[in-house]
């Protein structure tokens, strides 16, 4: 059984052959104390770190600390303790706390392995079905995803807990036990002590084929994410915005899944069911000339014209420039690109970057006569929340064009110049 384990442990890892140094967490438990034994069989030594992250939170976890620092001395293994302190004693608290860190420790070409198994996984897949999750949710954990500049592995999802067992029993291994995992009044521990092993005793093996269905959920989530960015491909703009009366989000079962993987893609966050209905009806529905939004947590979906926008009601400070340098400089709120071009600005020589203040007006090339500032921006189709900030390229009090909408009557070159954008974090995909 041993060998078995081993053998079906070093596949998973060579799923991933370009690793150059693995990242083993390590609690202490049986689990992790199985997976280190097992990379240290299978592994060199010297691409190993152990890295045990200690929360705090209860009285023995100096000496669980020590317990992994001592296991990986044995075994010939680089080791880190890194001490974190959580928001709270909640299990949330912890596991972003410990991925925290994980994120920030991973360098490129590292690979974190965590000695989640398939118990863990069917535990998984019933809590977040008791939560009300959609697709990606009862997808459960995924066996690898980018993590921090490094990757992460779950080598042992689909090995069931008794096997892990009777791998540590052959093995003589010892582990430690936390307490708290006892405490109910957790619900993933009120899951594991009270609920999974009655459905155990009824249904035997259940974790393994949980773990399967699992698996097959997450390969139709993958399949449903490539139709649905095909059909994104057609309705998102310039801005990453979503064109609402392109033909794929005229399809009403198509709509919603579009609206959830749009802003999935922008921002990595999901939206739930009640965001998505009020965007159909507040946002969406709303007349044309309303401009409404929706907030959802710290981000603000908007309407403008026929598009939505994803944008953040982060504060940025409204910076400016006392020179223009050719390149790209990024201020609080977005980055300006200024690039030699044929045509365009004719010189940088003496112009400083400015926000609109309101009421400057200009002299747009090729338009044969003066304009408001303001006009230009609506003209361009900047949306309204962007304008009072959008920056102006001065000389004196004159301006001398606006990055990304025109340069100004007299400035102009149609020789070797500089073209000149403004690139606002403030808009979808900018941030």
């Amino acid at each position: 059984m041993a060998a078995v384990l081993e053998s079906r442990f070093l596949q998973a890892l060579q799923q991933l052959p370009d690793v150059r140094r693995w990242v083993i967490a390590h609690s202490g438990g049986l689990d992790s104390q199985v997976l280190l034994h097992l990379v240290q069989a299978a592994l060199p030594g010297s691409d190993l770190l152990v890295v045990h992250i200690n929360h705090q939170l209860q009285n023995d976890a100096a000496r669980w600390a020590l317990f992994s620092e001592q296991e990986a001395a044995a075994l010939g293994i680089a080791h880190q303790t890194v001490n974190v302190q959580p928001a709270d004693g909640s299990e949330k608290a912890a596991r972003d706390a410990r991925y925290a860190v994980f994120a920030e420790l991973l360098r490129e070409g590292d690979c974190l392995l965590l000695a989640h198994h398939a118990d863990d996984q069917a535990e998984t897949l019933l809590f977040r079905l008791l939560r009300g999750a959609g697709l990606k949710g009862l997808a459960a954990m995924p066996c690898t995803r980018a993590l921090g500049k490094g990757r992460l592995l779950r080598p042992l999802l689909q090995e069931s807990r008794r096997t892990l067992e009777s791998y540590a029993q052959h093995k003589g291994l010892a582990w430690v036990e936390d307490p708290s995992n006892a405490d109910v009044i957790f619900d993933r521990n009120f899951l594991r002590q009270e609920v999974m092993p009655r459905l155990g005793e009824r249904w035997p093996g259940f974790q393994r084929r949980w773990a399967d269905t699992a698996l097959q959920l997450r390969a139709d989530e993958e399949l449903l994410k490539r139709y649905l960015d095909t059909d994104l491909a057609q309705c998102v703009g310039a801005w990453s915005e979503l064109v609402f009366d392109a033909p794929p989000m005229l399809d009403k079962q198509k709509r919603q899944p579009l609206i959830r993987r749009w802003c999935e893609r922008v921002t990595g966050r999901l939206l739930n069911e009640r965001q998505l209905e009020r965007i159909e009806s507040s946002v969406i529905g709303a007349v044309s000339d309303a401009n409404p939004e929706l907030r959802a947590g710290d981000l603000i979906i908007r309407r403008y014209r026929n598009a939505l926008y994803l944008t953040s009601d982060r504060c940025s400070q409204r910076e400016g420039l006392e020179a223009i340098a050719v390149g790209e400089t990024a201020l609080s709120d977005g980055v300006l690109s200024v690039y030699p071009a044929s045509g365009g600005l004719a010189s940088l020589e003496g112009l400083s970057l400015v926000r609109r203040l309101g009421g400057e007006r200009c002299r747009p090339a090729g338009r044969g006569g003066s304009c408001s500032v303001k006009k230009c921006l609506q003209e361009a189709g900047i949306p309204p929340w962007l304008k009072q900030d959008w920056p102006l390229l001065m000389k004196g009090d004159q301006v001398v064009a606006i990055p990304g909408v025109c340069v100004c009557e007299g400035w102009q070159t149609e020789s070797t110049g500089f073209n000149l954008s403004w690139r606002s974090f403030a808009l979808s995909g900018r941030s």
